[in-house]
């Protein structure tokens, strides 16, 4: 192994992508829009490339915002993201030079999350300490044919598709600029407010999708009856790399009732999996104060995982 260096800044959106391709899973909160549109008034990115001599091994971009005018928190969300297998000790190196980056004597506190669910305790032993506990998602693999995604599939999932298929709706894709947007983003505020939970902005959702590159930023799905001014169900996804979050799904009284989520969803699933994406994040999961949303999104036959949290 050569010396390891660290880049910083020096990344254009187009590399930045074509790496973050590389990553075998990456969250939305390293693509290069996330980081663009949090780039403002106290709040400042970084964005870093680790390289093993010529070859780019690892990517992350710390989000730093300011706190009484001088306390800074630089925090690397999800990352940093491995581009190939690296061992405990290039994990150790490469924590230590981005510490650096943000010096403790310039009034600043490096926090990271990695996307692993399993090296807590090699964390701990690098001297790391963790300072929140894990979050819960669920992942699901598309990288496989459609038969297999379908047979994988709870069986109440399957007759709540089948079902929905029978209504004959209408499904429609686009992106930040579709017609019914703006219809979502309302129902998604409403629902953060009454449900009182937190998720990106919805003023920055279409700021994701202006920021990112063509074939990539925001996925939105609608599913429709003739005769009817707005959507029974939506969903928008984010892109990121070769994956895919599900960001905000919505479903009215009517909706419900003919399983329209469940079909747009399924249908989404193998629209985004024509386009290339391999892996989708369904979002956090709670057992205990969201238990439906929770088995909504095991129904897909995802994988649950608890990832390790937050160290400093």
């Amino acid at each position: 192994m050569t010396e390891l260096i660290i880049d910083w800044n020096h990344m254009t959106q187009k590399e930045w992508d074509r790496h973050l391709s590389q990553a075998e899973h990456c969250s939305f909160q390293q693509a290069w829009a996330y980081g663009t549109i949090f780039n403002r008034d106290k709040v400042n990115v970084n964005r870093f490339v680790v390289y093993d001599g010529l070859d780019p091994i690892g990517m992350g971009q710390v989000v730093t915002r300011r706190f009484f005018g001088f306390l800074k928190v630089a925090l690397l969300l999800r990352a940093p993201l491995w581009l190939r297998p690296v061992s405990a000790d290039i994990k150790k190196e490469v924590l230590e030079k981005i510490r650096l980056h943000f010096p403790l004597k310039s009034f600043n506190l490096f926090a990271f999350s990695p996307d692993e669910t399993e090296s807590h305790q090699s964390y701990k032993d690098m001297g790391f300490r963790r300072v929140i506990t894990g979050y819960s998602t669920v992942l699901l693999d598309i990288n496989r044919t459609e038969d297999d995604l379908w047979q994988n599939l709870y069986g109440k999932t399957r007759t709540s598709i089948r079902k929905a298929e029978k209504s004959h709706m209408d499904i429609q894709y686009g992106d930040h600029h579709h017609y019914h947007i703006d219809w979502l983003l309302k129902h998604e505020k409403k629902q953060q407010k009454d449900k009182k939970y937190q998720g990106l902005p919805t003023k920055l959702v279409k700021s994701y999708g202006r920021n990112s590159a063509a074939g990539a930023g925001v996925f939105t799905a609608f599913a429709l009856d003739e005769g009817m001014r707005e959507p029974l169900a939506g969903a928008l996804f984010l892109r990121h790399g070769r994956c895919a979050t599900y960001h905000i799904g919505w479903n009215g009284p009517e909706g419900r009732n003919r399983n329209a989520l469940h079909l747009l969803l399924w249908k989404t699933i193998l629209k985004l999996k024509s386009e290339g994406v391999v892996m989708i994040d369904l979002g956090g999961i709670n057992t205990e104060d969201g238990a439906d949303i929770a088995r909504f999104k095991l129904g897909f036959g995802g994988t649950p995982i608890s990832l390790i949290g937050t160290y400093m």
